[in-house]
């Protein structure tokens, strides 16, 4: 009788260990939407991320930005630091959801007398130390008006 159902029960056994659990304990990130790719000296960049994290444990974790200066030729002015990490709010558990990062216009040159071109790369970490994969912005200008 085991011989007969065997081929059922190796099917059902595949279909089970082949699943992907889309959750996963490891946050993940993904860049929704940016308002723009060119700022003034006035605008802050907007970036919208989604996640997703198993445990629903992302309030009260961190999320850390670091910028990267694609152009390095112009003699700099403000020397800011390169990365930026803050506290997330508290929220209730949820396993998805968005996070609005605001990146102020003045982290975006450090000479206000040239353009620069940036992108930012940003991770998070949740409240059990998981760190989850980096995202990066495409390239972003701030414009000498």
């Amino acid at each position: 009788m085991l011989k007969r159902y065997l081929p059922f029960l190796v099917l059902v056994v595949l279909v089970i260990s082949c699943s992907k659990d889309k959750l996963s304990t490891k946050p993940s990130i993904a860049i929704k939407s940016i308002n723009g790719t060119e700022f003034t000296l006035l605008q802050d960049v907007v970036i919208t991320l989604t996640f997703k994290d198993k445990e629903g444990d992302l309030g009260n974790g961190s999320l850390t930005y670091l910028r990267n200066r694609l152009n390095v030729y112009y003699p700099v002015i403000n020397d800011l630091a390169d990365s930026v990490g803050y506290a997330l709010p508290e929220f209730p558990k949820t396993t998805s959801g968005e996070i609005k990062v605001i990146i102020p216009s003045g982290f975006l040159s450090e000479n206000p007398q040239f353009n620069d071109t940036v992108n930012f790369k940003i991770f998070v970490k949740d409240v059990a130390g998981n760190v989850s994969d980096t995202v990066t912005t495409p390239t972003l200008i701030s414009v000498v008006e």
